[in-house]
């Protein structure tokens, strides 16, 4: 399997891209290729809370 990895920047933790769990529980979305075939986009969660901020600013 071919993923592509979605990481949060300058996070408290150095994210897990090698294949095993990433202990931020992050989420995987199949991804429908130009080809046809289906690839993966792993969107790995930040430890920081910064999704709490950026909700109140609108940015999410």
């Amino acid at each position: 399997m071919t993923a592509m990895h979605v990481e949060p920047i300058d996070d408290l933790i150095e994210h897990d891209t090698s294949g095993t769990p990433c202990v931020c529980g992050p989420t995987e979305r199949p991804v429908k290729r130009d080809d046809g075939s289906v690839g993966w986009v792993v969107v790995h969660n930040s430890l920081d809370g910064r999704e709490l901020h950026e909700s109140d600013r609108g940015d999410a």
